[in-house]
């Protein structure tokens, strides 16, 4: 008996399957290595720059971000996240720690069309002053220069409804003083939607060991676990991560935003590690977000109790939004009909009303005006009768008619270039926890697309549901809905 070939369909759902089963192997295989294991490695790997934690938004909620990472910086924290962006957007970070330890990081990315996905560029530079070396005798012989360096290039696209994944690919470098070494590492990230609530996994830094003058150190291999839900119509946002790094403890990490205003966000959030109780990294963290049209400013303190407090300075700036975007324009109202005039009298002989009966004893009957017509083309004539005419129809002049009611409020979400950044859209707002299976995606009056995301049978509602959004960088108008 012959089997029919697989469709395409149906190939594409094999692979996911068997992808999604070799992932979950590796990470079991991984945590079970972790669980055997008697000691953790501290301290035993390189490139510890590489968990240098990007962004003042997700210091603020104590790094809690693996299920909730947007924008730019989403490429450190979970690559697959950087799937529903639609538009280029550029990030830089500062942090300082320890007064003379300071940490760059600069990233681009952009919408490359529905086949590529989203591509992202980012560099980081992790570096102190330079050191002025001696020798047995203390004479000076130069100066000495202490850095890491990473260039990262990433990809991301949807392969299902709320499914993403991306990849990373980093090139790295680490000069102390002397010694240097070069290497490579990738990580895998995914992410999914499940009935508003959203969830991701990424596998950080996985390459080889680099080698300082022939002793390898191993990078600094992670895998995290996050999941994210907005209340209060995404005014607030709570997340929770966990995390197992290779060279430390596992920790677990919640984080907290909470909008006070469309442009404000106030954060905390509280970092616990589980192997190590006294751990200067465990405690509360505060952030403060500031929100500009296409502006984002982000900034975080992160406190210790054995070390210097480490702060946090980011931006971010997307392109092609904001004040620029065309908004729909609101459709107008039926003009009242103008009542048409009466029709003119006729203007031919006089209508024959009534003609006088012949006098009897009894009094006749009174005749209808076909009757009187009919008698007098009927009686002798002794003079010139002048013809007869119908009586004109009485015509009513037509109602004005009243103008269209609104019979509802729509939210749209105007200035779109392309059907498929408006799609890309509402994969970012499903992501969010908004519902998107009524929105409606239609071209704009003057050019582009727009979405009818939702319509409200009252303003105020179709009002709370714009700021909504607001509050979340969207950019969204209210239009009354005609008959």
């Amino acid at each position: 008996m012959s089997w029919p070939l697989p469709t395409r369909s149906t190939r594409i759902r094999v692979v996911r399957g068997v992808g999604a089963i070799a992932v979950l192997m590796a990470t079991l295989m991984y945590v079970s290595v972790r669980t055997a294991a008697a000691d953790v490695a501290i301290g035993a790997s390189s490139a510890d720059f590489l968990q240098f934690e990007v962004g003042g938004r997700s210091a603020g909620m104590a790094g809690a971000h693996t299920g909730i990472a947007t924008g730019v910086t989403a490429q450190f924290w979970n690559p697959a996240a950087l799937a529903t962006l639609d538009q280029q957007q550029v990030g830089a970070m500062h942090a300082s720690w320890l007064k003379d330890l300071s940490y760059e990081w600069m990233g681009y990315a952009r919408p490359m069309g529905p086949r590529l996905g989203v591509g992202s560029m980012s560099v980081a530079y992790f570096h102190m002053p330079s050191i002025s070396g001696v020798d047995e005798f203390d004479n000076p012989i130069g100066d000495f220069k202490v850095y890491d360096l990473a260039v990262t290039f990433g990809l991301a696209r949807p392969v299902g409804h709320g499914v993403n994944v991306g990849m990373n690919a980093k090139m790295i470098r680490q000069n102390l003083a002397t010694v240097s070494a070069t290497g490579a590492a990738v990580d895998f990230g995914t992410s999914a939607t499940i009935r508003g609530t959203t969830v991701g996994a990424v596998v950080q830094n996985l390459g080889p060991s680099l080698s300082f003058d022939g002793t390898p150190y191993p990078l600094p291999q992670q895998i995290r676990f996050g999941a994210s839900r907005g209340f209060m119509q995404n005014r607030l946002l709570l997340a929770a991560d966990y995390n197992m790094p290779r060279d430390y403890y596992n920790d677990v990490r919640l984080g907290s935003e909470f909008h006070v205003h469309p442009n404000v966000s106030l954060r905390l959030g509280y970092r616990q590690e589980l192997g190590s109780p006294g751990d200067p990294a465990n405690g509360l963290s505060y952030g403060l977000g500031l929100h500009w049209n296409q502006l984002q400013v982000d900034y975080a303190l992160t406190p210790s109790n054995d070390f210097d407090n480490v702060q946090r300075l980011s931006f971010g700036y997307s392109f092609g939004s904001g004040g620029e975007e065309r908004k729909p324009e609101q459709p107008k109202p039926e003009p009242k009909k103008k009542t048409p005039p009466p029709p003119a009298a006729p203007t031919g002989p006089p209508v024959i009303a009534s003609t006088k009966a012949p006098k009897v004893d009894k009094p006749a009957p009174v005749a209808t005006t076909t009757q009187v017509v009919a008698q007098a083309s009927t009686a002798p004539q002794t003079a010139t009768a002048p013809p007869p005419a119908t009586v004109a129809p009485r015509v009513e002049a037509p109602k004005p008619v009243e103008p269209a009611k609104p019979i509802g409020y729509d939210v749209v979400l105007p200035g779109y270039s392309s059907k498929d950044s408006a799609i890309a859209e509402l994969k970012a707002l499903e992501l969010l926890g908004f519902r998107v299976k009524d929105a409606q995606i239609s071209e704009a009056m003057g050019g582009g697309y727009q979405v009818r995301l939702a319509r409200s049978k009252s303003k105020s509602g179709a009002d709370d549901m714009a700021a909504s959004l607001a509050r979340m960088s969207f950019r969204a108008v209210v239009v009354a809905a005609l008959r």
